[in-house]
């Protein structure tokens, strides 16, 4: 509960993953009662465009790419009907891949996956729709990233001390670098959704991967 509680808030988990020496988008925390001046000007030094997040909420609902100082105060406006914490981030050039992470002290991963954007950003419509957006599967890029990928979700998973399973999200820049996004200890698992799909790509069936999250389970109690 505690590692959920902790993914769940985007500034927490960041702060824990940088000092795991593993890279963070640059970003700044705002809270309701702060004047909007101070944010403003805060934020333009990351430069635009920026992401501007609820510190705490899924499926990508209330976040906002902004690319001037109005958007971000209208962006930051909409985020705070969401949480009264805030997180506007600098956008990282590249894209988005990601790992699903099955176990407890010796987890395993299945097989990476790509995000290739159309539009600004993954977010609620793209998420549960693909209007534009495609999942590649595997992901495509070759074996020395994706065992670097692997190693770097491994210790994003265990640094929040996941349990059980999550699906760890990275961004790989253009410069080669690997920057960490989000974990969801909670990802979605109809039989269309990233995280089976991941696994059962490495060769897991559904009810393999069902089994094998009792069985956790029962160790765990």
């Amino acid at each position: 509960m505690l590692s959920s509680a902790l993914c769940m808030d985007k500034e927490l988990a960041h702060k824990l993953v940088q000092v795991a020496g593993i890279d963070t988008p640059r970003s700044l925390t705002v809270y309701r009662s702060e004047r909007m001046e101070e944010v403003l000007s805060a934020a333009e030094a990351l430069g635009f465009p920026l992401f501007v997040k609820p510190a705490r909420s899924g499926s990508s609902l209330g976040i906002t790419k902004v690319n001037n100082m109005q958007e971000l105060i209208t962006g930051t406006e909409h985020a705070f009907t969401h949480d009264n914490k805030v997180v506007i981030e600098e956008n990282i050039h590249g894209f988005e891949v990601g790992c699903a992470v099955l176990g407890n002290s010796d987890p395993m991963i299945g097989v990476i996956d790509e995000i290739e954007l159309q539009g600004h950003f993954f977010d609620y419509s793209e998420k549960y729709s693909l209007i534009s957006s495609k999942i590649h599967l595997p992901a495509r890029i070759d074996e020395d990233i994706a065992m670097k990928v692997k190693e770097t979700a491994m210790s994003i998973y265990k640094t929040l001390g996941c349990r059980g399973f999550a699906r760890v999200d990275m961004f790989l820049t253009t410069d080669g670098r690997m920057v960490f996004n989000e974990v969801n200890t909670i990802p979605g698992f109809t039989s269309n959704s990233r995280y089976p799909n991941m696994l059962q790509a490495s060769g897991m069936t559904y009810a393999n991967i069902l089994n094998q999250l009792i069985e956790l389970a029962i160790a765990e109690d």
